[in-house]
């Protein structure tokens, strides 16, 4: 009612009236009308994200991408793994011939490893002639500052691959496995996954020679563990601290025969086998990643392992020819144990030996 009118104040009574009630009508066509349209709109948003969103592995399951319904963000799972996915590509391997996928186990604070790989084997033009894929596999960090340099890193490379579990040592034997799972999941075509840690050197030439004649014949390849004796007391002969096990987590005194974890190759039908039998777990996997993954896991498989024990060195002490002149597929740890720079000399005299001349 305008300000100076003429009505009487019957008139305001009633027009006061006519208005209270027209706005309690409106009111609650406005709470329940889209109460119902929410939900349709709801189900065509779910509709939509099982139609777009929905991709299939090797075995039939589906992998569900991380996507928002509404307000609600769904995490990307792996069908048959706990865990989600915190950053994914999940073409990274559809429009590339692979033959093996590079699976590099990470902590996210080991940015200097990654440049190095991204650098040597990881590099485009290289990976291409080997027909080779590398991804980086690392957990969850409480740090939300290393949480986003991380992204940042992702950003720029797209080749990082976090999981929502915490990046511990007792978590090794998880990330491994989601490793394989990421595998079979994304890149199915491939025929064998390598898991390799980050500080590890790789001649991709050598090895690549050994693979393809037994890729019918063969369902793993690694350097086969000398030593099974369980850790019990830490000592000064091989027996560190984080290696003690305790009679409750193990009962027996020797560990099945194993792989040294630092590098072991799975083909995808045996993989496929390992997963399967994993699935029966009812609690969480023995911690200790090389026993689990190649000794408990896959003892009753009867796996035909390729043993490559010859061509793998553990503890490099100095720089020899052996590592770069194909007799080496890999060697642990040259940065720590030789010093700074050791890696990219032995690549360089790789590339040397394959006569490789990269652009500069």
């Amino acid at each position: 009612m305008l300000l100076g009118s003429r009505s009487t104040p019957r008139r305001i009574v009633a027009a006061a009236a006519t208005t209270i009630l027209a706005g309690i009508m409106l009111t609650l066509m406005i709470i329940k009308l889209p109460y119902s349209g929410r939900l349709l709109r709801h189900s065509r948003d779910l509709s939509h994200f099982q139609n777009l969103h929905n991709t299939t592995n090797v075995s039939g399951s589906l992998a569900f991408k991380n996507t928002t319904i509404g307000s609600i963000k769904i995490k990307e799972h792996i069908p048959g793994w706990p865990y989600p996915l915190l950053i994914n590509d999940p073409n990274a391997c559809r429009d590339d011939d692979i033959y093996l996928l590079n699976t590099v186990t990470s902590n996210p604070s080991q940015v200097y490893h990654r440049e190095m790989i991204r650098n040597m084997w990881g590099r485009k033009d290289i990976a291409s002639q080997l027909k080779i894929k590398t991804v980086f596999i690392v957990g969850k960090v409480p740090s939300d500052i290393t949480q986003q340099h991380l992204m940042e890193e992702n950003d720029k490379y797209g080749d990082i691959i976090q999981f929502d579990f915490l990046e511990t040592r007792k978590n090794l034997t998880i990330k491994s496995l989601a490793a394989i799972h990421w595998f079979r999941a994304y890149c199915p075509n491939a025929t064998w996954v390598l898991k390799v840690d980050v500080d590890a050197y790789v001649n991709f030439w050598a090895l690549l020679e050994v693979l393809r004649p037994v890729n019918d014949t063969k369902d793993a390849v690694c350097s086969r563990s000398l030593s099974r004796i369980v850790c019990r007391e830490a000592n000064e002969y091989g027996c560190y601290p984080h290696y003690v096990v305790t009679p409750e987590e193990y009962p027996l005194e020797v560990y099945p025969p194993y792989c040294q974890g630092y590098a072991y190759i799975f083909h995808k039908d045996f993989a496929d086998r390992m997963l399967k039998l994993d699935q029966q777990r009812t609690g969480p996997p023995f911690w200790i990643e090389d026993v689990y993954v190649t000794g408990l896991l896959t003892r009753n498989l009867r796996p035909r392992w390729l043993d490559i024990r010859r061509h793998s060195e553990v503890t490099p002490y100095e720089i020899e020819s052996r590592f770069y002149d194909g007799k080496m597929f890999f060697i642990h740890d040259l940065e720590g144990q030789i010093g700074q720079g050791a890696t990219n000399y032995v690549w360089n005299k790789t590339l040397q030996h394959y006569n490789i001349t990269l652009p500069s």
